[in-house]
């Protein structure tokens, strides 16, 4: 008898993305619309914006004002596939939770093609997340925090509690190192990176 045809290939979900990603829809779900990359690629304005995560297309023209990162990230990526920049700055809980209310269509077989060295990112992410490279180590918060109530006050006694010129020098200085280091734990506050949580952070 002939050999069984081989099956078709289907490109891998982004790393850390939830084992449904690029999936077909489960039995008993409506059969979803197919898409393709130039359908989607009309879809790029603040009003009309599309996106396609893991072989799926979202319209998030309502979503795009409240989204917490801001109008200019969704609309650079509004009508193309954004599924490694989104796996980046999401948690799990946004695909379960948020993406499902968006959902319009599937892209047509064929449409996406994972470039070699793509692939090999998602390879290298899903290890980094294995080893759990990407939990916060509130340890080193707590350190943070020690150093920067430490620069704080020396900067505080130095320009308030002294009354030489060079003390004061020295204060200034320090507030302006306290003030710098501040800006590192703002990016990771920013990226709700500390507590995970974006109202907490």
């Amino acid at each position: 008898p002939p050999p069984a045809a081989a099956a078709p290939a289907v490109a891998a979900p982004a790393a850390g993305a939830p084992a449904h990603a690029g999936q077909p829809a489960h039995a008993g779900q409506p059969t979803l619309r197919e898409y393709t990359l130039a359908e989607v690629g009309k879809h790029c304005s603040r009003g009309d914006a599309w996106i396609v995560v893991d072989e799926r297309v979202y319209d998030v023209s309502r979503f795009i004002d409240a989204h917490p990162g801001g109008v200019g990230p969704i609309l650079n990526l509004a009508g193309k596939d954004c599924t490694d920049v989104f796996a980046n700055y999401h948690a799990a809980r946004v695909y379960d939770r948020m993406l499902p209310a968006y959902l319009i269509g599937t892209m047509a077989a064929g449409e996406i093609v994972v470039a070699p060295h793509v692939a090999d990112f998602r390879r290298i992410r899903q290890e980094l997340l294995r080893r759990g490279l990407f939990e916060t180590d509130s340890r080193f918060y707590l350190k943070m925090l020690a150093w920067h109530c430490t620069l704080w006050l020396c900067a505080m006694y130095l320009s308030l509690g002294c009354d030489s010129c060079g003390a004061h020098m020295l204060g200034a200085a320090l507030m302006g190192v306290f003030w710098q280091q501040l800006a590192g734990i703002g990016h990771d506050l920013g990226h709700s990176g500390v507590t995970h949580s974006f109202r907490r952070d």
